[in-house]
């Protein structure tokens, strides 16, 4: 079975030795907000199903006006939430753990602590807990690392993820969904433009394996629009992509692929930008960031083996 090990990231010392105890944490430009990281427990909106609750994820991620792009508890998908990630067809120690569906209850994610944050930085950890096991144990053990990207007229933000094994043996089955999310907003259900660097729409664009999909849509009377980048030294890159038929969300998902497993001696690591835009996406300024993206952002990371994704093109 091909081993996820592609890549290290330098992420240097910690920031600070006392951990930052707060509800959220934005990022911001020019005094406004970018995003905000949801470091404490959110309840569900529905009292009736409390599983829904959720912490150690991304929303609201505002455009430049100030519009809001994503959705933390959409109706339609109380599990979706803003940006997250989380693996669906986890196998762990030969247990079947589903991190994604929260309705199973068999598996969770969940903020741990803060070791930096400021207007331009913010340094997270997470775990995945398995619930499946006679005692709640944590399968993995995760890092974000959140960072402003400069640009004079939309909100740019890049997140490192790394997620380190702490259990025997942690499988992901190959399924058509999972990992890193995006949902966006609402507003977009009835009328949403969900399309890949490649021209490919929905349906043409489902397991595609583009460089980045741009989602836009009509949000209160203003076309704007987010784009989610995977960088191409991920694992199994171009990493193919879930785009929903009719819901306003997709996901970068290598289990598209076939099997592969997190090994504890190998972290897994990805890294993810986010475009967030007012107006009609514009594909020659969305492919530039991309590829400043690559290029400066290669600088972080060494390559430590490609065997798993060259068997898997």
């Amino acid at each position: 079975m091909p081993v996820a090990k592609c890549l290290f990231v330098f992420v240097g010392a910690l920031f600070c030795e006392t951990l930052i105890a707060q509800e959220s944490h934005s990022l911001a430009s020019a005094g406004k907000s970018v995003m905000t990281y949801n470091a404490l427990f959110v309840e569900s909106p529905d009292a009736d199903q409390p599983w829904y609750g959720r912490s150690g994820f991304i929303h609201p991620v505002y455009t430049p006006s100030g519009r809001v792009v994503t959705d933390g508890f959409p109706t339609d998908h109380l599990h979706q939430h803003g940006l997250m990630f989380a693996w669906t067809s986890a196998v762990v120690n030969g247990r079947k753990v589903d991190f994604w569906n929260s309705k199973k209850q068999v598996g969770v994610v969940e903020h741990v602590e803060t070791t930096h944050a400021d207007s331009e930085k913010i340094v997270v950890q997470l775990q995945h807990i398995d619930r499946t096991s006679e005692t709640p144990a944590i399968a993995l053990k995760e890092t974000w690392e959140i960072q402003l990207v400069s640009h004079p007229s939309m909100n740019v933000f890049d997140l490192v993820s790394t997620q380190n094994c702490v259990t025997e043996l942690f499988e992901i089955k190959e399924y058509h969904y999972g990992a890193m999310c995006i949902r966006g907003s609402s507003e977009w259900l009835k009328d949403a433009t969900m399309v890949t660097n490649e021209g490919k729409h929905r349906i043409e664009g489902n397991h595609s394996r583009p460089n980045y999909v741009t989602l836009s849509g009509v949000i209160d009377g203003e076309t704007c629009g987010i784009a989610a980048m995977s960088h191409p030294d991920n694992f199994r890159a171009p990493q193919p992509v879930r785009l929903h038929s009719k819901k306003p969300y997709s996901c970068f998902s290598p289990m598209i692929l076939g099997d592969f497993r997190i090994d504890p001696e190998e972290p897994y690591v990805s890294i993810f930008r986010f475009v967030a835009f007012d107006g009609e996406p514009q594909t020659d300024e969305l492919d530039a960031i991309w590829q400043q993206y690559t290029e400066t952002t290669s600088m972080k990371i060494e390559t430590h083996s490609l065997k798993s994704k060259a068997e898997t093109r």
